[in-house]
């Protein structure tokens, strides 16, 4: 049995409830607080892409080639700016008048797409998701282009990644709440994403925020029909908390027996020296003194069974004199 693991084990079951805790916490701020950023926060992509076309609108090159009626020029110009948006999927130039659908370049641009360039001349339409059932499924922007006396001559229109919208509802965490973003046109309105728990959605919902500078807005649900502003996540259960507490005394208690049942053993004594391998103290040595120039040496017990050759004063053999 590995006491480590056993230790680990038990901490694990007693943090287990604080942690489901605090993730109850978040998903109540999330509830009451991040609906509401959410759509800010997508509303502001759009803003953003909409200040980058009015930017480009107003420039000398696409006033002249948008006068002048030059094709070639637009498609330069097109692909120039393409490359100047961040993130988007390409770029149209058109003259007023001379609008036509265009189905051979992705992302398409269909009727609803002429439909929305018309609009932007004469004001300012929101951003809006189309073919959003087709792998061309994209978000359409589009603005007016004017001249230097301010008529409007043209219009210039961007196509971003439809999967922004899903990225951004994606960061929603939780799941008890249910949550759509729909789309709002002139028929039915339509979902385009969705997340949490669909069991949740329930008659009408409990809040809705509309998305700046788009065509899109966000319903939520909470179960029971709870006010949003109200609701908050399940708490967890105190019984969670008891059996959390009787496992650690358990465990606790069955590393207590295991330690009186299987003691640690006792280190092994340390093995006396061998009595032939022992340094032999000064007292086991004496030198004979019969002989003034012998190099015997007369040891203690065991003398025999010793090499004596490094305890030789001399570098006579044994027996001669020098």
């Amino acid at each position: 049995m590995n006491k480590r693991l056993i230790i680990l084990t038990l901490l694990a079951v007693l943090c287990a409830p604080l942690a489901a805790q605090e993730e109850g916490q978040t998903d109540e701020a999330t509830t009451s607080q991040t609906i509401d950023s959410l759509a800010e926060r997508i509303g502001t992509m759009m803003k953003n892409y909409f200040s980058s076309l009015e930017k480009l609108a107003t420039e000398e090159a696409l006033i002249s080639a948008i006068t002048d009626e030059d094709e070639k020029q637009l498609q330069q110009l097109a692909t120039y700016y393409q490359e100047q948006l961040p993130g988007s999927l390409r770029v149209r130039l058109y003259i007023k008048g001379k609008e036509r659908p265009d189905e051979a370049n992705s992302p398409s641009c269909g009727f609803a797409c002429i439909a929305i360039i018309k609009a932007a001349y004469t004001g300012d339409p929101p951003a809006e998701a189309l073919l959003f059932r087709s792998p061309d499924a994209n978000l359409t922007l589009a603005r007016k282009i004017q001249d230097q006396a301010g008529q409007t001559i043209g219009a210039i229109v961007a196509h971003y990644p439809f999967s922004l919208l899903k990225q951004e509802i994606g960061k929603l965490q939780s799941v008890s709440i249910y949550t759509e973003l729909r789309q709002v046109l002139a028929g039915p309105t339509v979902t385009l994403f969705s997340h949490g728990d669909p069991e949740v959605k329930s008659g009408i919902a409990q809040k809705f925020v509309r998305v700046p500078n788009s065509k899109w807005l966000i319903a939520v649900w909470t179960p029971g029909g709870v006010a949003i502003e109200e609701y908050s996540e399940p708490e967890l259960p105190w019984l969670y908390f008891i059996l959390a507490i009787i496992v650690l005394v358990g465990g606790l208690a069955i590393l207590i027996i295991y330690h009186v049942k299987h003691p640690a053993p006792k280190k092994p004594a340390k093995p006396a020296a061998d009595k032939f391998t022992e340094i032999l103290s000064p007292e086991a040595v004496s030198y004979d003194n019969e002989y003034d120039d012998s190099p015997t040496l007369i040891l203690g017990g065991g003398a025999r069974d010793v090499d004596v050759a490094k305890y030789l004063k001399g570098s006579g053999e044994p027996g001669k004199n020098k």
